[in-house]
């Protein structure tokens, strides 16, 4: 029997939100626990989530969001913003974070809530979308390209990347 795999809005399914919020807390941070509480409490086109479920488990997680935590200069800029100096600031939206289940890894649901993010920013009306991570390799496969470096709030430096979106 094939499993059933599905991609849902967070905000269209609320009643997710516990799971997805450990999923979070067990498998990434604590702050980033909180982005479906975030998720569910705004009244804006920000934060977006978005999760999937596999058999009716939380197996995945996608966020979209206005900032990511970096701020100041990308330095080495090479993206599709035309200006002398460009900020992080200046860019957005930012997917934030991506995590899929240890337990399900390899299977491409990675790629596939990427896909899901950047089909969903261009709905939102956005030609492109921005990350940072310090993964070499992974973001690359699915149409990202490195396009500067910046630091997060905390000073760790850390690489941005930008994608166009899909229909």
């Amino acid at each position: 029997m094939m499993d059933e795999i599905k991609t849902l809005s967070l905000r269209k399914n609320p009643e997710y939100a516990k799971k997805c919020e450990e999923l979070l807390l067990n498998h990434f941070h604590e702050s980033t626990s909180k982005h479906p509480e975030q998720v569910l409490a705004s009244t804006d086109i920000f934060p977006q989530g978005y999760f999937m479920i596999k058999n009716n488990r939380v197996i995945g997680w996608v966020g979209i969001h206005e900032k990511e935590v970096v701020s100041g200069k990308v330095y080495g800029w090479e993206g599709s913003v035309k200006k002398e100096e460009v900020f992080a600031e200046d860019l957005s939206p930012w997917i934030t974070p991506l995590l899929v289940h240890p337990d399900e890894r390899g299977h491409q649901y990675g790629k596939l809530l990427l896909e899901y993010a950047r089909k969903q920013a261009g709905l939102l009306g956005f030609e492109r979308v921005y990350l940072t991570t310090g993964e070499i390799g992974f973001y690359e496969k699915y149409g990202f390209r490195e396009v500067g470096l910046t630091l997060f709030s905390w000073g760790r430096p850390t690489k941005v990347y930008e994608a166009d979106i899909l229909n």
